[in-house]
């Protein structure tokens, strides 16, 4: 029985632990069992043109939130997409059950 109450504050713990570990300007709603949001990078939007002829993607993957690859940076979010200036930023998040998220970064421009 302890075995089985330890079990559970360690599940409960990682899970209340667990995250991407990104703090955006705009954080939507969070999903335990599954979540699939799109946000903006930053909400400073002073004349900023929000989309663009070109758009790139870069993102990062987590199996377990154990490993966790890829880049998910700007530069390179807009050397997949051939942007040269970039305009604007969003990202993208997805989790399943914390056993696998990804990270995207979008970035619009010419």
């Amino acid at each position: 029985m302890k075995f089985l109450r330890a079990g559970i504050a360690f599940a409960a713990a990682a899970l209340l632990t667990t995250g991407c570990g990104y703090v955006a300007p705009v954080m939507p709603p969070q999903g335990w069992i599954y979540a699939d949001i799109s946000a903006p990078m930053d909400i400073d939007v002073d004349q900023t043109v929000v989309t663009g002829p070109r758009m790139g993607e870069a993102e990062s993957t987590s199996i377990l939130a154990l490993v966790a690859t890829g880049d998910c940076s700007i530069t390179t979010a807009a050397q997949n997409g051939g942007v040269n200036t970039v305009n604007h930023v969003d990202y993208a998040y997805m989790n399943v059950l914390f056993v696998y998220q990804k990270f995207t970064t979008r970035v619009y421009g010419e």
